[in-house]
């Protein structure tokens, strides 16, 4: 991304920060008329892809281009025209209606733009994948087999379908989802950052973890659990809490790829971690129509069993490994407690939805909320000047959004018109001959080829077309189904050969990106087991009775931390192979929906860790070494001038 100087960057900052004030604006005045806030939405971001985004590697990273200047011209104008003829296109009747030559160009035009812009923000990967579900839609008439489309689309009609529909392709609902709800709760976490909850953050997970064997790993767990709760982006945690804790773990005799991995994996959990998760959680609701405070209150155990499983791996191999833990400079007590009212923005956000206010409204006053505090409790307060610097950082993250979403509104219309989901859908139910097992890993692997190099949202969008309808047919509740879908999208950022998140760690730690990504799936082995938890055993949805939603949580927790020590080949004491293939079978045997098995397996895994802690205690201790803690840097993105 560029970091513009001078005039120029007043500039483009300038036009970001009205873009943040104009949806702050709607957010609490309520939305225009779908097509015209789309429209709107897309003439203040699109522009930013290609001024903020170089085309290649050797593009300036001071300055745009001439040729990205024309292109943001070019992606404006087809947004002016939808916002000058708002009226008279919703009037117009889709598919029977003729279309001008000048709404060919122009759609023409702006397919391009989303495009191109998606492949600056987002990578080749992505638009790759955006390429071959449109050739697929031109092409299918004439393919074999279940891969043929009855029906052929002439141009005029393919740019009708791309940027005229209400419901589909670039102007659709994804961009709507992405304009209604997503910028102003970028804004808010922008605003939760810079106002200093991230740092407090931070310090409460050194207090916390810190004391304990392997200390610096497991505040890295820690902070990137709370840290998750306000980012909801993977790579942004990595980046914030691992230039940290990497440094720290690597001090204490972590090797760089272990150290790496394990910053990786913790960070990947943020999209999972309520109440922001992303864009997922507001996608999931406008597919399933469930509301969206139900989803963060269905996903709240899921994400906690994730973050324990993290916390079992990184506690067995600090026992196989003998690590310290950190002893020196950790926060006081007094100090946190003095600035606990950075958490109000936090609780304020899950009281204003709990009280039945829209997730807009909550997110909303919620901003204006941190604004306030940061001035009795945080160290920065949220002057003007920095809060116009918010606005632009949050911003330049909304390019990435907007860009993916508007690209993804490309590919659902592919689909949804070839009629590819549906067959797919019937693929995977006949390949697993009527059992739910087979189906879930056939989605699962299905996820896991999506999700190679392309952002967790359009992967879930996908996978979930394809893959979500599957389920429901053979009996998973709908809600169950989507976060199935969605947690394996986000785990493939850990997961090689295109992991984003662990490459990022990577980076950091100095490491080789594919071992680190090996380990990173290694550790984050938890995860993936959780979601076949709570597809087989409701309750860890939130959905029933408060004993059995405990009880099933208590015993997928013991499974998941044996599971954990089973990969690790260590508990209290070093695991033989015979033993690692107990833990394996029995955690595995947890996988039900009968809860009376879940508990006699958890007792046993139960009866396991008794026995091996005492086998421990016969053999030679492993003396760790105390390391003491360098002063921890803000996590909140840099304010710097200029603001781009």
């Amino acid at each position: 991304m560029r970091q513009l100087t001078g005039i120029t960057g007043w500039l483009v900052g300038g036009y970001a920060a009205a873009a943040a004030l104009f949806h702050i604006w709607t957010a609490y005045a309520g939305v225009l008329e779908p097509r015209e806030m789309r429209a709107i939405h897309l003439a203040f971001l699109l522009p930013l892809a290609f001024l903020l985004f170089p085309a290649r590697a050797r593009s300036p990273l001071d300055r745009p281009t001439i040729g990205d200047v024309v292109w943001a011209l070019a992606s404006l104008a087809p947004c002016l025209y939808v916002i000058v003829n708002a009226n008279a296109l919703t009037e117009r009747w889709e598919g029977v209606h003729p279309v001008t030559t000048m709404q060919v160009v122009i759609g023409a035009v702006l397919v391009a733009a989303v495009l191109e812009g998606s492949r600056r923000a987002v990578g080749g990967w992505f638009f790759g994948t955006t390429l071959v579900f449109m050739a697929y839609l031109v092409l299918a008439p004439w393919l074999p087999g279940v891969f043929r489309s009855p029906r052929a689309y002439s141009f005029p009609r393919l740019i009708e379908m791309f940027y005229l529909y209400a419901d589909e392709g670039v102007l659709g609902s994804l961009t709507g989802i992405s304009s209604n709800l997503l910028m102003i709760f970028i804004l808010f976490a922008a605003f939760m950052l810079h106002s200093g909850v991230g740092q407090f953050f931070m310090d409460i997970s050194v207090a916390l973890a810190g004391r304990f064997r392997g200390g610096p790993a497991k505040v890295a767990v820690v902070s990137s659990g709370l840290y998750g709760t306000i980012s909801g982006s993977s790579v942004a945690d990595c980046y914030a809490t691992g230039s940290f804790s990497i440094p720290l773990m690597k001090r204490i005799g972590y090797r760089p790829e272990i150290a790496g991995a394990i910053e990786a994996t913790a960070s990947c959990g943020g999209p999972l971690m309520p109440p922001i998760m992303g864009a997922g959680a507001f996608i999931m609701s406008e597919l399933t129509g469930v509301p969206y405070a139900k989803i963060i209150v269905a996903a709240a155990l899921p994400a906690i069993l994730y973050y324990l499983g993290i916390l079992a791996a990184v506690h067995w191999e600090a026992l196989k490994h003998g690590m310290g833990t950190m002893k020196a400079e950790l926060p006081a007590t007094r100090t946190l407690l003095r600035r606990g009212l950075l958490v109000l923005p936090f609780v304020a956000v899950i009281s204003f939805l709990e009280m039945g206010y829209s997730p807009a409204k909550a997110a909303l006053y919620s901003l204006f909320t941190a604004v306030v505090v940061s001035w009795f409790a945080g160290q920065q307060p949220m002057t003007p000047r920095r809060i116009y610097l918010t606005m632009v950082e949050a911003m330049r993250s909304a390019v990435i959004v907007a860009s993916v979403l508007a690209a993804s509104g490309l590919i659902v219309a592919a689909m949804s018109r070839t009629g590819f989901a549906l067959t797919f859908s019937s693929a995977i139910i006949n390949l697993s001959s009527g059992y739910l097992i087979v189906a879930l890993f056939l989605v699962f692997a299905v996820i896991s080829i999506l999700g190679t190099g392309i952002p967790t949202t359009p992967a879930y969008i996908l996978a979930v077309t394809v893959g979500g309808a599957a389920l429901q047919k053979l009996g998973v509740d709908i809600l169950a189904a989507h976060l199935f879908v969605f947690y394996y999208a986000v785990l493939a950022d850990v997961t090689p050969p295109v992991a984003v998140t662990a490459f990022a760690g990577a980076q950091i730690a100095g490491a080789d990106p594919m071992k680190t990504g090996w380990h990173a799936s290694r550790i984050a082995i938890g995860g993936f087991l959780a979601p076949f938890l709570f597809v087989y055993q409701p309750a860890l949805l939130m959905n029933g009775p408060w004993p059995v939603i405990i009880l099933s949580f208590v015993c997928a927790s013991i499974g998941i931390a044996a599971l954990c020590a089973a990969v690790t080949n260590h508990m209290f004491a070093p695991l033989g192979w015979w033993r690692c293939m107990f833990l394996v079978v029995v955690s595995l045997a947890t996988i039900t929906g009968n809860l009376t098995v879940s508990m006699v397996t958890s007792l046993a895994l139960v009866a396991f860790a008794v026995w091996d802690h005492r086998r421990a205690g016969a053999l030679p201790r492993v003396t760790a070494t105390p390391v003491g803690v360098v002063e921890a840097e803000t996590v909140a993105p840099s304010a710097g001038t200029p603001p781009l």
